[in-house]
């Protein structure tokens, strides 16, 4: 019920949820290397609901971070949940597969020699920079669909540990307790009891309860990658990794790009 609790200060709110994720992550955030991070949205379901097509992508300022990016078909989990959660992209700091020769004459002469920093992938920013030299709209009916992809988008977050696991769960706007959902939609009904202990110790009952669905590795719907956990104990730029209906889609936080 809202109300129930005193509205907490920013850094007391802060400090519970940088416990509640410690929890959830297996280690004190603090532990983690001072260094930008970011979540990110991969894998089948994007291309197989074309989002990963969609104009909004690179239109107007959406390559600049200045607009973002709201794809009706890409929810923190899957849809028919009580409690969809529309995720918030900023397709400037996502990666585009690109296809040189399907760009137009000019900006595709000029793609080779942008040197990627990610091999054969643009982030969103390096696409708009050279559209925008080249006067192409990459938005326009008349470049072939084809010619970009998004291949990984980045979700909408400040660049610290915290905001990263924060929007990877659908926290980034809640400012209290009174503010988290009661659970992550059909989700929470699911989620087997050692799921619950393992975040036993998260302090705020709020947070533990809704967090609890974030540490199921059984989950169809929001299942804890045991995996990417096992490569997160050698690997500290991955922090944890979740697979999405059914390995369909993963939202993974880990160190940022660049």
């Amino acid at each position: 019920m809202p109300g129930t609790h005193p509205t907490p200060s920013a850094d007391s709110w802060r400090d519970s949820l940088a416990q509640a994720f410690g929890e959830v992550v297996g280690r004190p955030l603090a532990s983690f290397p001072d260094v930008p991070y970011g979540a990110c949205y991969t894998g089948n379901f994007l291309a197989e609901s074309e989002v990963d097509g969609e104009p909004a992508w690179v239109d107007r300022a959406a390559p600049a971070g200045a607009e973002p990016v709201r794809p009706d078909h890409l929810l923190l989990t899957p849809p028919g949940d009580r409690d969809e959660t529309v995720l918030v992209f900023d397709a400037s700091r996502s990666l585009f597969t690109v296809v040189a020769d399907a760009f137009p004459t000019g900006l595709a002469e000029h793609l080779p020699a942008l040197g990627p920093a990610h091999g054969d992938l643009l982030s969103g920013a390096e696409l708009g920079r050279l559209a925008e030299r080249h006067g192409v709209d990459l938005a326009a009916e008349g470049v072939p669909g084809r010619a970009w992809r998004v291949w990984e988008a980045r979700i909408a977050s400040g660049d610290s540990l915290l905001d990263a696991l924060r929007a990877a769960t659908g926290l980034h706007a809640a400012a209290g307790p009174d503010e988290v959902p009661a659970g992550p939609g059909d989700a929470a009904d699911e989620v087997e009891e050692e799921a619950h202990e393992r975040v036993a110790a998260v302090r705020d009952d709020a947070l533990r309860a809704y967090l609890a669905a974030f540490r199921d590795p059984e989950s169809h719907d929001l299942a804890l990658s045991l995996h990417a956990m096992a490569d997160a104990e050698t690997d500290d730029g991955l922090v944890i990794q979740r697979e999405g209906a059914a390995d369909q889609y993963e939202v993974t936080v880990r160190r940022a790009h660049g």
